[in-house]
């Protein structure tokens, strides 16, 4: 059985360990002693380490399953505690300064980088709220070009379809940070405004009847504004121009519609809800057709 190194036991971490349970021997560390105790009694890992170092030395595969600047401050910290040749992944939502950290810190020391993205999540935190289903039919996005070591992008590639995943692979870390930009990053910047533009005034009765007037639609709506505020101030720093190229184009078709409502061309108005539908029915059946 293979092993697998998980570095940071939260949500993610927590994950992919209860998906891989049975598949891989499960390896992890966390930063706090009471998150490492936890992991075990939730089995989301067969054996807890009390530092980094000893997890490198025993996996096959390490997944760095931390924040984007925690996983390049890691790879500057423990370079030299991979053995040679080992083989390393992430799960960051931001590739190019992952892959360039790698390139400056790991290949110099012979470990194989191959960046990883899954295309998982919930807006909760910690390994409490981690289960094994999380990454069941989830694209994986991985990158296999810039000269990754091909037997390296097959290791991480088994083990993302051993946590139920379906591999995507990209060639290039700069198209992963657009492509990123708009299916993820520029949704939590909507929903965080949406949720305020709905929900905040000055008045506390207004609020009151705002809080009585939404129910699940509101809800389903704004999920993803309760994700930690820190890490999307991190993402959207360090994506800032693809975020903003997002945004322009999310904001062209918002005021396309508020154009429509203004002229009162409520036919055309019909059709673009009716070009989003048909849409959101091609991306169900897409997700649906291969569960």
């Amino acid at each position: 059985m293979k092993s697998v190194g998980i570095i940071g036991l939260g949500l993610l971490g927590g994950s992919l360990g209860m998906a891989l349970k049975g598949s891989w021997y499960r390896i992890g560390w966390g930063r706090r002693e009471d998150n490492r105790s936890a992991a075990l009694e939730l089995d989301a890992v067969d054996e807890s380490c009390a530092s980094p170092a000893e997890v490198l030395q025993k996996a096959d595969v390490t997944v760095l399953a931390i924040p984007v600047q925690p996983t390049i401050d890691f790879m500057k910290e423990y370079a030299a505690s991979f053995p040679r040749g080992a083989i390393v992944t992430d799960v960051g939502s931001l590739k190019g300064e992952i892959c360039h950290a790698a390139d400056a810190f790991l290949a110099p020391q012979g470990v194989r980088f191959v960046g990883s993205h899954p295309m998982a999540g919930t807006e909760k935190h910690g390994v409490g709220a981690a289960f094994p289903e999380l990454y069941e039919n989830a694209d994986i996005f991985i990158l296999n070009g810039g000269g990754a070591d091909p037997e390296a992008v097959e290791m991480v590639s088994t083990l993302w379809c051993a946590a139920g995943g379906h591999p995507k692979y990209l060639n290039d870390a700069h198209d992963h940070d657009a492509l990123v930009a708009r299916t993820s990053h520029v949704l939590h910047i909507v929903a965080s405004a949406l949720t305020s533009g709905i929900l905040d005034s000055n008045s506390e009765e207004e609020r009151a009847k705002r809080f009585a007037g939404c129910a699940t639609g509101f809800r389903d709506s704004c999920r993803i504004a309760a994700s930690t505020p820190a890490m999307w101030r991190e993402i959207t720093e360090k994506n800032a121009d693809a975020v903003l190229k997002a945004m322009d184009e999310f904001e062209e078709r918002y005021f396309t519609l508020r154009r429509l409502i203004e002229n009162g061309e409520f036919d055309r108005f019909q059709e673009e809800f009716a070009r989003g539908k048909e849409l959101r029915d091609q991306w169900m059946a897409y997700k649906n057709n291969r569960s």
